[in-house]
């Protein structure tokens, strides 16, 4: 018994870093609804890498993660119509996003790659759900890489990102149920 228990715990302290990436989020307030999703902002870290990637991808990557989002406030019906702003707002900032292949501007920028090349892929978002007056309601973090380059083999350019972007909406629509719910 002894040594199953000094095992169990060991598994769960080896197992504790793999749970660091993910979603995490902490609210100061219950947050309320409808929600209006502000322009998705950049990081430091994305900002640095336009020029690689190319303005059409970062666009293309704001683009696909806000429909995410939307998809997902709409679907528990927390998601305030178009234009509407002034109430609660999320406030989402793509800090950092690497793709599964190169882009068209890193390959004109570079002749030896290869759309046939492939690398593990991921992204990083932060966001703030902020009440009328500008006050801090809650905050939230995902991040995920992708930890086997063998599942890149058949992925397209922003496979891995667009996973991310997917579970972060999901887990985001999942927290404001839950906290809306408990009034915390």
């Amino acid at each position: 018994m002894t040594r199953w228990l000094i095992a169990a715990l060991a598994t769960t302290a080896l197992s504790a870093p793999a749970l660091a990436d993910g979603f995490r989020d902490d609210y100061a307030a219950a947050p309320t609804g409808p929600v209006s999703i502000a322009d998705i902002a950049i990081g430091e870290e994305l900002a640095g890498e336009v020029d690689e990637l190319g303005d059409r991808e970062i666009d293309r990557l704001t683009g696909m993660l806000h429909d995410d989002i939307a998809r997902e406030l709409a679907s528990m019906s927390w998601l305030a119509g178009d234009g509407a702003m002034g109430g609660t707002t999320l406030f989402v900032t793509l800090e950092d996003a690497d793709p599964n292949r190169p882009t068209f501007r890193q390959m004109s920028n570079n002749p030896s790659l290869d759309y046939r090349s492939h690398s593990v892929g991921g992204a990083e978002i932060s966001a703030e759900l902020r009440d009328a007056a500008g006050n801090v309601l809650a905050t939230y973090h995902y991040e995920w890489t992708s930890n086997d380059i063998r599942f890149a083999a058949h992925a397209g350019t922003w496979t891995d990102a667009t996973r991310v972007f997917d579970r972060f909406a999901r887990q985001l629509g999942d927290s404001l149920a839950e906290h809306a719910e408990t009034g915390m």
